[in-house]
């Protein structure tokens, strides 16, 4: 068995525990904990839909992963090599999104002000508006590449992992546009952040105006 799964699984389980430090993480900060009471609010029974919903959800962005243990590709060799390629491009597209996220939080936490743009504008966020979701793309991209090396004649494996992989991206440039508004609307006309719109013009796809 190529130790490239592994690498692979050690990654996506990161970007797991990275999940569940957001969750703690998030507790911190006033207008978060506000939201995830009106979550508790709901009846148990409507949540369960849209928690099988995110389950499956998963499960497909996952399923290269799996399909990757299934085949054993021989350690030192091109493909096995290629493994190794993708396995590096996902964990650096989740210590992409880790770094922007925490530059993120803490730009928000030192603020009071709700309605003043206080950033981040620096690090990452000089190359793209959304650096966070762009990583989110790198990572699952990733484990899409270094799984699509197992899948060979697999109409299964072709079919979860793409169907996965176009929904994180599809839901990332949603995301994307729905913040370029929101911000737009809300902090349009402050200096700092014209200025920094401005020279950061693209959302997802560094040097791109």
């Amino acid at each position: 068995m190529s130790s490239a799964p592994s690498m692979l699984a050690l990654v996506v389980s990161v970007y797991g525990v990275r999940l569940a430090a957001i969750f703690l993480r998030e507790q911190t900060v006033e207008s978060k904990r506000k939201q995830f009471k009106d979550m508790d609010k709901t009846q148990r029974l409507k949540r369960i839909p849209f928690a099988l919903s995110v389950a499956l959800f998963y499960t497909l962005l996952v399923s290269p992963l799996l399909f990757a243990f299934r085949q054993n590709i021989p350690p030192g060799s091109f493909m096995s090599k290629c493994q190794v390629f993708f396995t590096g491009f996902a964990g650096a597209g989740a210590l992409l999104e880790t770094v922007a996220d925490q530059h993120k939080y803490e730009a928000k936490r030192k603020s009071n002000d709700d309605k003043r743009f206080v950033g981040p504008t620096t690090w990452s966020y000089r190359l793209v508006r959304h650096p966070n979701y762009l990583g989110e793309i790198m990572h699952w991209l990733g484990v899409f590449g270094a799984g699509a090396i197992s899948f060979k004649k697999s109409a299964l494996a072709w079919l979860t992992g793409s169907f996965g992989l176009y929904g994180i991206i599809s839901i990332m440039l949603m995301a994307s546009k729905r913040l370029d508004e929101k911000q737009q609307e809300k902090y349009s006309g402050q200096e700092t952040f014209d200025e920094w719109a401005g020279q950061v013009s693209s959302s997802l796809v560094p040097l791109v105006k």
